[in-house]
């Protein structure tokens, strides 16, 4: 700071040091276009620990906390904007455009299907913390499990695990020495139509189950060419009863296609939604007129005997998107590949070439097509070796959860972190947003349901 003495000036010479002034004042003006005034300092929540305000993305972010009862929708200064919540313990939480939450929610019961992921019921809990609608599918034969996707018509695609005995199992070809626990548990995804306050139609469905080959038993169903692509190899899987393990869906409305993450087969694979429920239960029709068949995959071609371990680009990977229709994405598709080492995570960016009205190039006989990531990003602060997530920004920046890390983290294109939340960070002495969750996601300011809220 310059500090001003106190001086006299004889009367003299005041007129000239008038007008000296002036001239000063008038000149110093003269540029005041090119005056820059500094932007405000943004106050920013403890538990914000990085906060490049100038190229972080102006936006807000979902948290569901892992198992817990609420939702928070927080702005980049770490600021609570909106609060859902219920008694249901939650897994992945999505903001409907009239500002209610639709929610994956674990019911807790022991029905005989036990593998990690399992929710069995879908809730919605609208603006003003009222459940609107809770739906439980949990059997011992059938239930929900990890992730659901919202859709333009107001329906929900939900993940739902189905068990096939042993019998059913043999008869479709698998080998018997690798059946545990006399079951197969195998994946199918269902369209959801929400009614009344705990009912739903099912619209559409695509099972797995009707896209089997094998090589094992030429007596027995699905006897064929096991290194067929656009098929699951029934032999394939070994990790026990849970034959793929499908922990993420993401739904592309501009192909109308479906995204399908298999951590056990450790690929992402691509199927069509744009066909009716019998279609996709067979190999035509559909708009590519291959009925429910798999449309292109992507991370492990071993699990299509299509290549070795050499090929494995993806290791137990969760939260597989499509990013193709944002311009500034230099790929098509992103993923989080949890065990990409020991000890370490990667974001992985895949440019898998697709035309306008979704279709792919043939699925490679050997290798993966691209063989390898466009771009990468990890770090030791995000390992995260079981759930986590990642989606891609208006900016073209990066929006990683890290669960066990119990972090969400901006970066961009060079690798360089603009924003981070820790949720390991109390504010005010308490912590409320206790867990990253399974996976967080960012909503523009101008999306409905933010408006809905009026904030």
């Amino acid at each position: 700071m310059i500090q001003l003495l106190p001086f006299k000036i004889s009367g003299a010479y005041t007129n000239v040091l008038v007008l000296l002034l002036c001239c000063v004042m008038l000149y110093s003006c003269k540029n005041d276009d090119d005056v820059v005034i500094p932007a405000p300092v943004v106050q920013t929540t403890p538990n914000i620990t990085v906060f490049d305000s100038d190229r972080l993305t102006d936006d807000y972010v979902l948290i569901s906390p892992f198992r817990g009862n609420s939702t928070f929708l927080i702005n980049r200064a770490g600021n609570i904007l909106h609060r859902w919540s219920s008694a249901e313990s939650t897994l992945m939480g999505y903001l409907r455009e009239d500002g209610a939450v639709v929610r994956s929610v674990v019911t807790g019961v022991d029905n005989g299907i036990t593998i990690g992921g399992k929710t069995g019921a879908i809730e919605i809990i609208d603006k003003n913390n009222n459940q609107l609608w809770k739906w439980t599918l949990d059997s011992s034969t059938e239930a929900l499990h990890h992730d659901i996707a919202l859709m333009p018509n107001g329906n929900i695609l939900a993940s739902v695990w189905v068990v096939k005995d042993r019998a059913s199992c043999i008869a479709n070809g698998r080998d018997p020495s690798s059946i545990i626990a006399d079951r197969l548990v195998i994946d199918k995804v269902i369209e959801i139509e929400p009614v009344g306050t705990d009912q739903a139609n099912i619209v559409w469905e695509w099972s797995l189950w009707d896209h089997l080959v094998q090589d094992f038993d030429a007596s027995q169903l699905n006897f064929g060419d096991a290194s067929n692509g656009s098929l699951f190899d029934i032999n394939q899987s070994s990790e026990g009863d849970n034959y793929t393990h499908v922990n993420g869906l993401d739904y592309i409305p501009s192909l109308d296609q479906i995204i399908l993450n298999s951590r056990v087969l450790d690929e992402f694979i691509i199927i069509d939604h744009n066909l009716t429920t019998a279609e996709a239960a067979s190999n035509t029709g559909g708009r590519y007129n291959k009925g429910g068949e798999i449309l292109y995959r992507w991370g492990n071609p071993e699990s299509y005997n299509s290549g070795t371990s050499l090929d494995q680009q993806l290791h137990e990977q969760h939260d597989a998107t499509f990013v193709g229709s944002n311009s500034l994405s230099r790929g098509t598709f992103l993923v989080f590949d949890n065990q990409d080492g020991a000890n370490f995570s990667t974001i992985k960016e895949i440019s898998i070439p697709v035309s306008a009205d979704g279709v792919y190039d043939p699925i490679p006989a050997t290798g993966n097509s691209p063989a390898a990531p466009i771009w990468s990003y990890s770090a030791e602060a995000i390992y995260s070796p079981r759930t986590s997530g990642v989606q891609r920004l208006s900016s073209g920046n990066t929006l990683i959860t890290s669960n066990s890390g119990d972090i969400i983290r901006e970066v961009n294109y060079e690798n360089e972190v603009l924003w981070e939340f820790d949720a390991r960070i109390a504010v005010d002495g308490v912590l409320e947003i206790d867990s990253s969750g399974f996976k967080s996601r960012s909503y523009e300011k101008n999306y409905p349901g933010v408006t809905a809220l009026g904030l």
